[in-house]
């Protein structure tokens, strides 16, 4: 993810404008990864700028940051689809990642997601805006989350849940503890993110472990779609011991969806 947002000073955004797309220019074609950018926000003065300079480099997705609610995203499909239409001849859709909890009103703007345009792929929660919109000093007591920060981040998870879109977990801007990275990651995927996003390329690692799907939640899922195989449209089976039901069989679906992903 590119940022021209908030890593930018005021002073440079012209010129890290112009580099991220001088960049794109020379590389965009062999990038196998997804590009993603993160522009700066509606009230900026800076997005349209910032939209005109990547949108032709063909991004995976625009990250959004400051997003109050979904009327900031159908703002943002707007202007996409006006630069698709003059700069790509409507050959290329880009998608939409919503930083979604960067202030005290987007926190609140959570539930507005429930009919989103299908741009948007994924609602992401943060904490070091959200704090200096509180006025907090510190978001966590040793590892844990404070409760202002923690209600955050469930209510933006059962938003993009309520959506049927990814949830994707804040970054850590912890670089020295790879061990608190991968704990981090493993508690963001119990709770049911897809993702977390990462502050520098020494997490990613770290984070991809925890995320791809283990061979015992693998062993798990497949016998689960073979269990409810053999009872046909029943709306529940047998497990050794254990009965389940339909929602096990959508969380076995969503596993095994991964692995053929990963």
């Amino acid at each position: 993810m590119f940022d021209l947002e908030d890593a930018i000073p005021e002073p440079g955004k012209a010129y890290a404008r112009c580099k991220l797309a001088g960049f794109l220019e020379e590389h965009r074609a062999s990038m196998h990864q997804a590009l993603l950018v993160r522009v700066n926000g509606l009230a900026s003065g800076h997005i349209l700028r910032d939209l005109a300079a990547v949108v032709p480099h063909r991004p995976n997705a625009i990250v959004l940051p400051k997003c109050r609610s979904v009327d900031d995203v159908h703002r943002l499909c707007d202007f996409l689809a006006a630069f698709e239409c003059a700069l790509l001849d409507d050959r290329w859709e880009v998608s939409i990642i919503a930083m979604a909890t960067e202030s005290s009103e987007g926190v609140f703007g959570l539930s507005s997601y429930r009919n989103a345009p299908m741009r948007l792929r994924a609602l992401m929660w943060g904490v070091d805006d959200l704090a200096a919109d509180l006025g907090a000093f510190s978001s966590h007591t040793g590892k844990e989350l404070t409760t202002p920060f923690s209600v955050a981040r469930t209510m933006c998870l059962l938003a993009a849940a309520q959506a049927g879109i990814d949830a994707i977990d804040a970054v850590s801007t912890n670089l020295s503890d790879p061990a608190r990275i991968g704990e981090e990651a493993a508690q963001a995927k119990r709770d049911g993110f897809s993702a977390k996003a990462a502050a520098h390329p020494s997490q990613i690692d770290a984070i991809n472990q925890a995320f791809i799907p283990q061979q015992a939640e693998i062993r798990w899922a497949s016998e689960v779609v073979e269990a409810f195989s053999r009872v046909g449209a029943s709306g529940v089976a047998r497990l050794g011991n254990a009965m389940i039901d339909r929602p096990h069989l959508r969380l076995a679906h969503r596993i095994l969806c991964h692995v053929d992903e990963s």
